[in-house]
């Protein structure tokens, strides 16, 4: 009972000391007691800012990404849009040059789009979505607004197939447009388009214009066939050739003309 008494009497004795010097500190020194309670009473609010800066930077984050999405499904789909419109602007483009071409040709003709390819080691087709019906015949040359594109092989009712101007099998009487030297364009077994059988005296230069020369009755002259890149000697030599380079890209064609009926000079 005693020792309790003494225990009770000493933590009495604490609480009114430590009572006596929080009195004096407030009474001498009142500004450090105030800024030490000051400083403890923001520690929760500053933790409660802390997180709460954390949530918006988690909210700021998450918004960032979403609109990062956003940003790049709009900027696909402009990309989209801009290829598109480059496309159809092309698509125009061509469909009015033949339109242009048609009007100042002096032969009938109908407009064909190209549906199908075959460009093998060997052989060079197009399918073209215009057959007997439209007035299509068999050998009918193909041309574009740029020049000579080949002729028909093959017609159907509602389609024709079209060998290539570099095909081997094709062979197309042409001349030089400066010079007047003539000969035969055909294709090769490496895809190049060569004018053969010219004189080994003949004028005919790197650059020089290649036509069609209309000495059979398949092809209207004056058609562009290509541009010489350079002259050589035939291994026999008994004649020069020429090779070719094509005025048009031939695997690159959408839209073409078909030549349907003309008068032979």
């Amino acid at each position: 009972m005693f020792l309790a008494n003494r225990k009770f009497i000493g933590y009495f004795f604490i609480v009114v000391l430590l009572s006596l010097l929080v009195f004096l500190s407030f009474r001498h020194s009142p500004y450090v007691m105030r800024q030490i309670f000051s400083d403890a009473a923001k520690l929760p609010l500053m933790a409660l800012d802390a997180a709460g800066q954390e949530a918006r930077a988690l909210l700021l984050f998450h918004k960032s990404y979403w609109d990062g999405k956003k940003l790049v499904r709009e900027n696909g789909g402009l990309k989209k849009a801009l290829l598109e419109s480059e496309e159809l602007r092309k698509e125009n483009t061509r469909l009015r040059d033949l339109l242009d071409l048609r009007q100042k040709l002096d032969y009938e003709t109908t407009p064909a789009s190209v549906i199908g390819r075959d460009f093998g080691v060997f052989r060079s087709y197009l399918v073209l979505d215009k057959g007997r019906a439209a007035g299509v015949k068999t050998y009918a040359p193909v041309i574009t607004a740029a020049g000579l594109v080949g002729k028909v092989l093959e017609t159907g009712q509602f389609s024709c197939k079209v060998i290539l101007l570099n095909d081997p099998d094709l062979s197309v009487p042409a001349k030089d447009a400066r010079s007047g030297e003539q000969g035969l364009v055909s294709g090769s077994l490496d895809g190049k388009c060569k004018l053969r059988f010219l004189d080994v005296n003949s004028d005919v230069v790197e650059g020089d214009l290649i036509v069609t020369s209309g000495l059979n009755m398949t092809y209207p002259a004056g058609i562009p066939i290509g541009r010489v890149k350079m002259v050589g000697m035939e291994s026999s030599g008994l004649s020069k050739f020429a090779v070719i380079e094509p005025v048009l890209n031939l695997s690159c064609l959408d839209e073409v003309l078909i030549v349907t009926s003309f008068k032979h000079d």
